[in-house]
């Protein structure tokens, strides 16, 4: 047995006066598996209020006491509407049955024959969809044929293009192949051009390759010599003298003795100080960039350089690889303008803007053309800085000419750092002072240092100095967070360079849960700007190492209000 067909949805407007023949429709629509929604209207102004909603069926009563189907008929076409329309009627003769047709109607029927309603709907909405497509396909025949007729049009045209074309070719060609071989033989110039490009450009880096290790053996060979003849002699004499105190036999030249042997281990670690910064500055890592290159600046004085450093805008966060390879970079230019320039003056620019952070070198010296800076000796410098930089995504721009000077322009995006960044430390407020100790009180001490001789040198001075007993001793910033916690001491001595934690933030993590205790920190550094980060960290002084025995005790004094 064949299933019945699905529901289907049918809007209808029933113009009708009587609500039994409107149900009676309605039920038999549903036999026939519609599910039919509707509204009755008996008047022509309420056919014409609800003509504008989407119906899929109007069915009219043929005669109506005040409206009738002809007159519905009539508004449908003055609305240009194609809805369906089914008369529906108790009684209506045949010649009003074809006059109603011929109006507009889609069928008619008798309210007593209701039992083919559902035939007659369906084939009304079939004949509107057939009409639809019909109307459908005759548009787009009439396009076809317009797309038709205007393409036929443009391939006429077009053929006749090419025929011209053709006969202008025909013309053309010697000249074409003329220029094919002229073109042939141009390219096979630019590809031994090329190639000896990317043969010298092989050259260049296999020489900069050597040209680097010679710089390395070299500068290992500059510090060897710097440590024989310097460092290593002061060694010894400081060594002669030593002897000197051993054998000494009485004689009344100890004081003497003891003044030069301290005058020149202060040589020795002013030079180890000097060393060390050259190597690898700890301002470029405890304060960022734009100090490291101020600083960078002023110790440039010393090599017979004025080096003015200008900053409009402090720079955005910088990764640390950033800062040390942006660093080194600035530092080779400086040099190369001491050697080559012929100037005393060299000017650095900072900038920011929303996408780049750009540094700017510049000199007033001789200058030198661009065009054979890839050849001229000593332009490894150079290619290394472009190397170095176009490695950050950024981008190298040199400006010179013969006696105008020479500008170069450092370039990279602005990102934000992946590692620690280069940054000076947040402020930490002063920690409450306590009362002023008393000369008799013994104020608990905690060292902090990651070298142990210093350490334990501290240990047994701080008793003979002064009021001072050592609770606890500790070789990292980490231990001595522990010990702080554990101890609560009245006084640290804290380096500020250890492993693990650093001195700074081990600082600002013990005052933060105990406010109360008093850092002093302790320093190979002279730079106050190494000095000053501890101090923001909430450090209450710092002292340096070469002058503990001379200020670490008036330093304490001073921290504690003691007289």
């Amino acid at each position: 047995m064949t299933p019945p067909p699905t529901d289907k949805t049918l809007r209808i407007l029933c113009v009708e006066d009587r609500p039994t023949d409107t149900e009676l429709m309605i039920r038999e629509l549903r036999k026939h598996h519609f599910s039919p929604s509707w509204v009755r209207v008996e008047t022509e102004d309420e056919f014409l209020r609800r003509l504008d909603e989407p119906w899929d069926l109007i069915t009219v009563d043929a005669t109506l006491p005040q409206f009738g189907a002809a007159r519905a008929l009539e508004l449908l076409g003055i609305r240009r509407l194609d809805t369906p329309c089914l008369v529906v009627s108790g009684s209506i003769g045949e010649e009003d049955a074809v006059a109603l047709i011929r109006a507009g109607a889609s069928d008619y029927l008798m309210k007593d024959r209701l039992g083919r309603l559902g035939q007659a709907v369906q084939h009304v909405l079939e004949q509107r969809k057939l009409r639809k497509e019909h109307a459908h396909a005759h548009e787009n025949l009439v396009k076809l044929n317009i797309e038709l007729e205007q393409r036929v049009a443009h391939r006429t045209a077009e053929l006749e293009r090419v025929n011209q074309d053709l006969a202008r070719e025909l013309d053309e060609r010697t000249h074409i192949e003329a220029l094919l071989r002229n073109h042939e033989t141009r390219l096979e110039e630019r590809v031994a051009r090329r190639t000896a490009q990317l043969e010298r450009s092989q050259n260049r880096l296999r020489r900069l390759a050597s040209q680097l290790t010679l710089t390395e053996q070299a500068e290992r060979k500059r510090l060897a010599a710097d440590l024989h003849d310097y460092l290593a002699q002061l060694l010894v004499v400081s060594r002669l003298k030593v002897h000197q105190l051993v054998n000494h036999n009485g004689k009344d030249d100890t004081g003497k003795v003891l003044h030069e042997l301290d005058t020149h281990i202060d040589q020795m670690l002013t030079y180890t100080r000097t060393l060390v910064a050259q190597l690898s500055p700890e301002i470029l890592f405890r304060r960022g960039l734009v100090p490291a290159l101020r600083w960078l600046g002023e110790n440039m004085l010393s090599h017979g350089l004025n080096v003015t450093v200008t900053c409009t805008d402090e720079p955005n966060l910088l990764s640390e690889d950033h800062a040390v390879l942006l660093y080194q970079s600035v530092r080779e230019l400086l040099y190369n303008i001491r050697k080559h320039a012929q100037t005393s003056d060299a000017f650095i620019e900072i900038k920011t803007d929303s996408r780049c952070f750009t540094i700017i070198v510049r000199d007033n010296g001789i200058g030198f053309d661009e065009t054979l800076v890839s050849e001229k000796p000593g332009s490894f410098g150079l290619f290394s800085i472009r190397e170095r930089v176009e490695g950050m995504f950024g981008t190298v721009t040199f400006q010179s000419s013969p006696g105008q000077g020479t500008t170069v322009a450092l370039s990279i995006p602005r990102t934000t750092p992946t590692t620690h960044p280069l940054t000076p430390p947040r402020s930490v407020s002063e920690p409450p002072h306590t009362s002023p100790h008393t000369s008799t009180h013994r104020l608990h001490v905690i060292v902090a240092d990651d070298h142990t001789e210093l350490r334990q040198e501290l240990v047994h001075l701080l008793p003979e100095i002064g009021p001072l007993e050592v609770v606890g001793e500790a070789s990292n910033g980490r231990e001595a967070i522990e010990l702080a916690k554990q101890l609560v001491p009245d006084l640290i001595l804290m380096d500020i360079n250890m492993p693990i934690i650093n001195g700074i933030d081990a600082t600002r993590a013990i005052l933060a849960d105990h406010p109360s205790i008093r850092v002093i920190g302790v320093t190979m550094h002279e730079e106050a700007q190494i000095r000053s980060s501890l101090v923001e960290a909430g450090a209450a002084a710092t002292v340096t190492k070469s002058k503990l025995h001379s200020e670490l005790w008036p330093t304490i004094k001073k921290a504690f209000h003691l007289s």
